[in-house]
């Protein structure tokens, strides 16, 4: 197993290096000037004298894998650059964000474990009934949905025609409990939908194919009762594709997270990152895609070693 989890620790690696470089030119390759973009209004971007300076300033001046490899240098010891829109430090300003997308994260992981496994389970044991046909059409809708759309009604249903939550807006824990709880339901309720359908429609499947298999039929007919045989033997098998869905739906709702919190106001890191793109500056750009890649790489490793603990055969291969 430890010579498993090193393998699939390389891998991630060697993908984190292809992705460092190509965020690092990527965020080069935004059109427009950046400098021009961001400084406009603070300085005499006319003076070419004060244009240079700038560029100096932020190491523009120099070849650009030099400048890879110094900013590369920098951002492993713990210095991510400067805004080029607020002058603010990108590390300070990461981890200033960083616990409101956290919440809004955990908010809609919550909502996509509490209805997609229940529905997907009682659409696996009731099949082909009237309840089943519903859930499933009700999961589809889910993974239909865009977030936009969505997010416009529910404001309007909950924040305008029934004013018993708000519209935007975020409140820190601290300072309201109760207010930053109910500001975090709809956002977090949207970002889940999609990945809450999605798992529901995969439980279903997974389980319905274990259920069918021999193994299940060797421990009805030694008079197990149903839950036991669903629960003790049929889960743990299912659970394969199903962690391989939970481990995708991350990533997807780390890109809804760049709409939710812009539509609900919420000053986290996909606002922060939206912002960053208009105003084009590279340094928080860079900063939240590498972020936003080692927490994918992150959990695709944690599902690849909880492949290895639900099935021995895929570490044997």
């Amino acid at each position: 197993m430890g010579r498993y989890i090193i393998v699939r620790l390389c891998h991630a690696a060697i993908v984190l290096a292809v992705v460092t470089v190509l965020v690092f030119v990527i965020a080069r390759l935004i059109p427009g000037d950046a400098i021009m973009a961001a400084m406009a209004g603070s300085v005499d971007m006319s003076d070419a004298s004060v244009v240079k300076t700038v560029r100096a300033t932020y190491g523009l001046d120099e070849p650009l894998p030099l400048q890879f490899l110094t900013w590369l240098e920098r951002f492993v010891t713990g210095d991510w650059g400067t805004s080029l829109g607020t002058g603010e430090p990108v590390l300070n300003m990461f981890l200033s964000r960083l616990p409101v997308t956290l919440e809004l994260f955990a908010g809609a992981t919550l909502w996509s474990l509490a209805i997609g496994l229940p529905v997907g389970l009682i659409g696996a044991l009731k099949r082909n009934s009237g309840t089943d046909v519903v859930l499933t059409a009700g999961a589809l809708l889910g993974v239909s949905l865009p977030s936009y759309w969505e997010a416009i009604v529910l404001i309007y249903l909950f924040a305008v025609l029934l004013p018993i939550l708000p519209p935007s807006g975020y409140v820190p824990f601290a300072e309201d409990p109760l207010l930053n709880i109910t500001s975090m339901i709809l956002p977090s309720f949207v970002l889940g939908t999609h990945s809450a359908g999605l798992l529901a429609r995969y439980v279903r499947g997974s389980l319905l194919e274990v259920l069918g298999q021999d193994f299940i039929r060797t421990a009805r007919a030694k008079g197990l009762r149903e839950r036991s045989v669903v629960i003790w033997h049929a889960l743990k098998p299912a659970m394969i594709p199903i962690v391989t869905i939970i481990g995708l739906s991350w990533g997807g709702m780390l890109a809804g997270a760049f709409f939710v919190e812009v539509i609900f106001a919420l000053p986290g890191l996909g606002r922060m990152s939206v912002d960053a793109i208009f105003q084009k500056d590279f340094p928080v750009i860079q900063a939240t895609l590498i972020a936003v890649s080692v927490n994918v790489l992150l959990v695709n490793v944690l599902v690849d070693i909880l492949y290895g603990y639900l099935d021995p055969r895929v570490r044997i291969r």
